[in-house]
């Protein structure tokens, strides 16, 4: 929870534990919670949607394992279709790549099914088509659930809290699921907007919580 503090200024943030602190700025990370926490807060009703997914990762067999290393010439990849599937080089564990379905199910965050994840027979497919031979497409030696937070048009949401917060409150969330390739970047802004107020030279009317009054979709786009 946080509070605006009316004697002093800046704002009280109330952990689930009963911990207090106080603080002139607060910059409000929370991932798949941030609906949750800017609707009671600011009474905000953001369209951030937390989705369960399921994350992938398949044995590179041997002999190959350095065609798919990180630092070498394998990329970060995204193919686009019915099934949205992206994979990244081998890093988390060595010999094993990360192949998965970008996206996932409607879910609560307090309240997760902890399902049997994204369906596996495309990935299969997929993988045998496109690396048959040097991926083991049989299916993923290690699986992970993780939840996304999805907005209309999949772009961020950075921003003030605005109303009685003012600039105190800066808020990035709805990250939907490409976030982490452009965390440094996105760290360094909420660090300016909470500092200076403001991020200087860069834009950020494209992640304004103001589009989803203006258009339900957000940033509408024309994709060929």
């Amino acid at each position: 929870m946080v509070r605006r503090d009316g004697v002093r200024g800046g704002v009280w943030v109330c952990t689930e534990n009963g911990e207090r602190f106080w603080g002139k700025k607060c910059v409000v990370t929370v991932g798949a919670w941030t609906t949750k926490l800017v609707k009671t807060v600011g009474g905000i009703a953001l369209p951030i949607q937390p989705l369960e997914t399921t994350v992938c990762y398949w044995r590179i067999k041997e002999g190959h394992e350095g065609g798919f290393a990180i630092g070498g010439d394998f990329p970060t990849f995204a193919s686009y279709g019915d099934n949205y599937i992206y994979g990244t080089p081998s890093l988390e564990y060595p010999g094993l790549i990360k192949v998965a379905v970008h996206g996932g199910y409607p879910c609560d965050p307090d309240k997760r099914p902890w399902g049997p994840g994204n369906p596996l027979a495309p990935l299969k497919e997929w993988i045998e088509g496109r690396f048959s031979g040097v991926v083991d497409s049989g299916g993923p030696v290690a699986t992970q659930l993780c939840m996304y937070s999805m907005t209309p048009d999949e772009d961020f949401v950075i921003d003030f809290l605005g109303g009685e917060f003012g600039k105190d409150v800066v808020v990035g969330g709805g990250f939907s699921g490409h976030g982490f390739k452009l965390s440094p970047v996105v760290g360094r802004i909420l660090a300016d907007l909470a500092l200076s107020g403001e991020a200087q030279g860069v834009e950020l009317k494209h992640f304004r919580m103001a589009r989803f009054q203006e258009n339900p979709k957000g940033n509408v786009k024309d994709f060929l």
